[in-house]
């Protein structure tokens, strides 16, 4: 190589080091499987050990009772939809690959259970399928079975429905307890009620408990994010999540803003919300464990959200539920009526799969290395030397610990994580795989034909290597 040129991912020397934070793209290097080899590849894949990466279930729920003025990922109104005929199909789907050598020659080490609004279902409904896994599918002892839902929705009879069946966590979205600006984003729960559901479910001590917080709302300040921080502190939980407010275009929020109804905190004032809540969690005595997640406890892993950077297989069940196994992406059919017709023809109701990936491992190392805060360069490039300039230039404006080759991030390099991801995933392109450079731009000209011969406005998050909290 004659030049390798890292000037263009310099940061700013100023408190905001970027303009903006960049949204992460994925970097597959494979092109979606030719429809008349579908069949032919995924059977491949049932067959095959996937050997070497540990296994994870997702399960999409695509339902909510509400459609939240921040959320992208509404899909189907609750009250119009039978949800006992969705399990029904759930179920009879899983069954399809249940016993096949890809599902039992390992044991699976987390369920995830993802939406939509999982905990807007009937008691009992997802309790169904977690006992069909605990009963066919080879867990781990120790296997993470997360419930991911809405506080309100955590009455006593779902919560013993989920315990009984065999979930250890629930992952609830409050966002803020603060009544007002709740609101005003379409929440129902008061703080009081928010908090006795909360010491309700800890009083089983019988599962992990994970809150989700978001900085960044509208009529959000320190004061009131402090607030969030104390009682997020004060309450029972394992773990917390602090995120950013990310506006989707086609949200309702995003239209409140885009018709100057409604103001948003500046990346600035998200930024110190981000250095204030890690700061508080610090001295309070909390560990960090990823860039958006603390565990109070011993007891919270956060082990899926984790092993999905690593690069871990994971089985896809659900309409519009994403998967990956031995590299290759997969997604199903986001329409109700295509996903049943399938399931009654006896198929997996697949809408997408990626072929075989060509990249290597390093993608995998890198994303896994920003979420903990260390990258290790000469774990993903035999020339690490060749970044000495960028890692220099990072280091002075405030986003790296150090200089040397194993990158350790600051408070500030973890807040504009998926920039400094965003360059190094690019540069390592470039070094690393020089030939797949033109494949990107053909992978992003497929996915957007596919999008719009399929009417599809949007990948499941888990198809973009990103998991929104959006409940």
């Amino acid at each position: 190589m004659k030049s390798f040129d890292v000037s263009a991912y310099y940061a700013l020397n100023s408190v905001l080091p970027f303009k903006d934070r960049w949204a992460v793209m994925p970097l597959q290097a494979s092109l979606p499987v030719p429809p008349q080899e579908l069949e032919q590849q995924w059977n491949n894949l049932q067959n095959s050990n996937l050997a070497g990466k540990k296994r994870l279930i997702y399960l999409h729920i695509p339902f909510c009772d509400i459609h939240c003025q921040f959320c992208g990922f509404y899909q189907n109104p609750l009250r119009k939809f039978d949800t006992k005929t969705y399990i029904d199909y759930l179920l009879q789907e899983i069954s399809l690959e249940i016993n096949s050598k890809a599902m039992q020659s390992a044991p699976i080490h987390a369920i995830y259970f993802g939406g939509g609004t999982p905990s807007a279902l009937a008691a009992g409904q997802l309790a169904r399928v977690i006992s069909y896994f605990k009963q066919h599918a080879p867990l781990a002892p120790d296997c993470e079975i997360t419930v991911e839902g809405r506080i309100s929705d955590f009455d006593d009879e779902k919560i013993d429905s989920y315990i009984e069946s065999g979930a250890n966590r629930f992952s609830i979205g409050v966002q803020t307890f603060n009544t007002e600006i709740r609101q005003k984003l379409g929440r129902q729960s008061s703080e009081k009620e928010i908090i006795q559901r909360f010491e309700n479910i800890a009083s089983r001590d019988s599962v992990a408990l994970v809150c989700d917080l978001m900085f960044g709302l509208p009529n959000q300040t320190t004061a009131t994010w402090q607030r969030d921080l104390e009682i997020a502190d004060q309450l029972p939980l394992d773990g917390v999540d602090l995120y950013s407010l990310n506006l989707l275009p086609t949200t309702p929020l995003a239209k409140g803003v885009e018709n100057r109804r409604i103001e948003l905190p500046s990346v600035i004032d998200k930024c110190g919300f981000y250095h204030q809540g890690a700061e508080y969690l610090a001295k309070q005595g909390w560990t960090h464990l990823t860039n958006a997640h603390w565990a109070k406890t011993s007891r919270e892993r956060n082990l899926y959200n984790f092993l999905i950077k690593q690069g871990s297989h994971f089985f896809g069940f659900g309409s519009c539920a994403g998967g990956k196994l031995n590299g290759q992406s997969y997604m199903i059919h986001r329409d109700l009526n295509q996903y049943y017709a399938l399931l009654d023809q006896g198929k997996k109701p697949i809408m997408m799969l990626t072929d075989k990936p060509l990249l290597g491992d390093w993608l995998h190392k890198l994303q896994a290395g920003i979420e903990k805060g260390r990258i290790d360069l000469t774990q993903l490039t035999d020339r690490a030397e060749l970044f000495d300039p960028l890692i220099k230039q990072w280091h002075e404006v405030g986003l790296l610990q150090n200089e040397d080759h194993c990158l350790r991030l600051t408070l500030s390099g973890r807040f504009w994580s998926s920039n400094l991801l965003q360059a190094l995933q690019q540069l390592l392109l470039q070094l690393n795989n020089p030939e797949h450079l033109e494949l990107q731009k053909q992978m992003a000209q497929a996915r957007q034909t596919m999008q719009k011969s399929n009417g599809v406005a949007k990948a499941h998050p888990h198809m973009q290597n990103i998991h929104l909290k959006n409940k």
